[in-house]
């Protein structure tokens, strides 16, 4: 059939424009920092074939414009050319699908036969088309016979855009939302411009139409913080996708990984899709770091509470099965909870303090915890930006210690409080850890330290008796080099006695600390500082590092007090602990002693001090007077 109605209507800005947009897409890939995964390879090799394409339909329809007996077959040659690109462009993005949606190996290779095939057999059928008259051919008297609506390239576009939407739809759980919809709606424009021109029997637009998707996907997977690989986005996708929801109604399931790597996510992402399509629709998955996963999903119905425990048992059996240890904590949309970072905030604050492999859902409570705990860890910061060692909001309170030789309180433990306007009073198991985890530890310490040395010079100026007051150090704040020098000016400034200030100190099973702690330690017993170990009984306990430490006093854990009184053989244990202890001249200080029957078989057991809410609930240190004896 002779049909050249749409050769004169062809014109070459379209595809010039395609080449030039091609050209910039080199440009931009080279001026920026995309991470160079396997999907931007496929993506240059169609912006190269599309500028194949592009170029050669322009001098395809300048050489059917000026064609003659001698140069037809350049005719055959520029066509062959340009449409078999077009046809491999198409080949490759559907490859692109395919490493998007990750695949199965088995439908892989199905997957790979039946696209390559495909593209064999109508690329063969195209370029043999003259000599089996089955599609565009020429004729002795230099006539063009097509086809326009069964033309061998149009049913091959066909065909692959039917299998690219197959994909889409068979793997829509694989995409984001928002990536799949606006990946339907580039396909659409460009199929409806191919319908377009069709109507006005155009080929003009043939070649751009194939830019849009490649555009779309370009932007959409290599600028947009999405991961090609495990399928999943990033923190900042997260926090705009939280942004977006908010005043929805969703659910987040956090999952905190160790010992996680790129390749180990790579290889259960296949799973973690199949088990989040199977109770929602549409979730959406974020990588934020690489021990950190985070899937969002929609709450709309009343079984969704339901479905959510079925998710979690699902995850943590999935975990088991690839031997990870693992956190997965579930947080419900709440409106105290605005910004994505908080959420993941409040998900680490939760893990804080989970045991390994446990799932936990969180409430209202939780929400209210970790809002208090924000607000001590603002004022937190705020304390140590100010390094004020006589900052009111950081409280001294002391619990008396009784001299069992003497029966009278010539000791004390300085306790650490903050009273903060928007939660009042703090104990130190709320600001403790994070004082440690976030560096604030050392400031809050030598505050104390600040104060508790200025009243002790106060009592003695009013003629009080005191031996020492100790107060408590974190093993952290000794691998600071300045703590001595902090340590003894704190004591000079305050013009008071060494021996009057005693430092407590958790046991550390760290090798390292061990041995920078016994240096520490023996610089500032020089001075005349005592030094206590606190917690004796607790965690770990190692008799040669406690021997190879210059300690002055052990404190015996309110644990083995209440061990002690249980029966005969704990109590023995306990004693034999205690005696050994003494043998080695080390005074014993036993703590919780609540009542008569914990008084007095702790002074059976060697104990020279006695501390408990038999004797004093912890007080404001100014009201420590009132247990202490005036010299004289």
């Amino acid at each position: 059939m002779k049909d050249v109605l749409f050769y004169q209507n062809y014109s070459p800005v379209a595809d010039i424009s395609t080449m030039a947009i091609c050209i910039i897409f080199v440009f931009l890939l080279q001026s920026t920092y995309t991470i160079k995964q396997r999907n931007l390879t496929l993506f240059r090799i169609t912006d190269f074939s599309l500028v194949v394409a592009a170029a050669a339909s322009v001098f395809y329809h300048q050489t059917v414009d000026r064609m003659t007996p001698g140069n037809y077959v350049l005719v055959y040659f520029f066509r062959d050319i340009s449409y078999i690109a077009l046809m491999f462009t198409y080949v490759v993005f559907c490859c692109y699908i395919r490493n998007l949606v990750n695949m199965t190996s088995k439908r892989r290779k199905i997957y790979n036969i039946i696209v390559w095939s495909v593209f064999a057999v109508f690329s063969l059928l195209e370029i043999i088309s003259p000599i089996t008259k089955f599609g565009f051919y020429i004729d002795r008297d230099m006539h063009i016979h097509q086809n326009y609506y069964f033309d061998l390239f149009r049913f091959a576009y066909l065909f692959y855009g039917c299998i690219t939407v197959f994909i889409m739809i068979i793997y829509r759980k694989k995409f984001v939302t928002k990536m799949f919809r606006c990946i339907c709606y580039v396909l659409l424009t460009s199929y409806s411009l191919i319908i377009a021109q069709s109507f006005f029997l155009q080929t003009s637009y043939t070649c751009i139409t194939f830019t849009f998707p490649i555009m779309a996907l370009l932007f959409l997977f290599h600028y947009n913080g999405y991961d090609t690989i495990t399928g999943t986005l990033d923190s900042k996708a997260f926090n705009s996708y939280i942004h977006d929801m908010h005043g929805g109604s969703f659910s987040l399931v956090c999952m905190g990984l160790q010992d996680m790597n790129y390749d180990k996510m790579q290889e259960m992402s296949e799973p973690f899709f199949n088990i989040y399509g199977k109770y929602f629709k549409n979730p959406c998955t974020f990588r934020i770091r690489d021990d950190k996963l985070v899937m969002v999903y929609h709450v709309k119905k009343g079984r969704d509470k339901e479905r959510g425990s079925m998710l979690l048992k699902d995850l943590s059996d999935l975990y088991e099965q690839y031997k990870l240890d693992y956190h997965i904590v579930l947080i419900h949309s709440n409106n105290v909870l605005v910004r994505g970072d908080e959420y993941l905030s409040m998900s680490d604050y939760i893990e804080a303090n989970m045991p390994l492999n446990t799932v936990y859902e969180c409430n209202d409570a939780d929400v209210e915890s970790y809002v208090k705990s924000r607000l001590i860890l603002s004022s937190l910061q705020d304390i140590n930006q100010r390094q004020d060692l006589n900052d009111e909001r950081v409280r001294v309170y002391c619990q008396p210690v009784l001299n069992t030789k003497t029966n009278t309180f010539t000791s004390a433990e300085a306790l650490m409080r903050l009273v903060l306007p928007e939660c009042g009073m703090v104990f130190p198991d709320q600001f403790i850890p994070l004082a440690e985890r976030y560096g604030y530890i050392h400031t809050l310490s030598r505050i104390i330290l600040n104060k508790t040395c200025r009243q002790i010079r106060e009592l003695e100026q009013n003629g009080y008796q005191i031996d020492r007051i100790s107060v408590n150090f974190s093993i952290l704040e000794l691998r600071d080099k300045n703590f001595c020098d902090d340590i003894v000016d704190i004591i000079r400034q305050n013009d008071i006695s060494y021996d009057k200030v005693a430092v407590e100190l958790t046991e550390s099973r760290n090798e390292k600390d061990f041995e920078n702690v016994r240096k520490i330690m023996n610089s500032l017993q020089k001075l005349g500082v005592k030094f206590y170990l606190d917690d004796f009984g607790t965690g770990y306990s190692n008799f040669e590092r406690i021997i190879g430490l210059p300690i002055d006093i052990i404190k015996f854990d309110r644990s083995l007090t209440i061990m002690a009184g249980k029966n005969k053989e704990s109590r023995f244990l306990v004693e034999s602990f205690s005696d050994i202890f003494q043998r080695s001249n080390y005074q014993i200080l036993f703590e919780g002693v609540e009542d008569e029957k914990d008084e007095t078989q702790c002074k059976e057991m060697n104990a020279l001090y006695l501390q408990g809410y038999k004797y004093s609930k912890p007080i404001p240190i100014e009201q420590l007077a009132g247990f202490l004896k005036k010299a004289g």
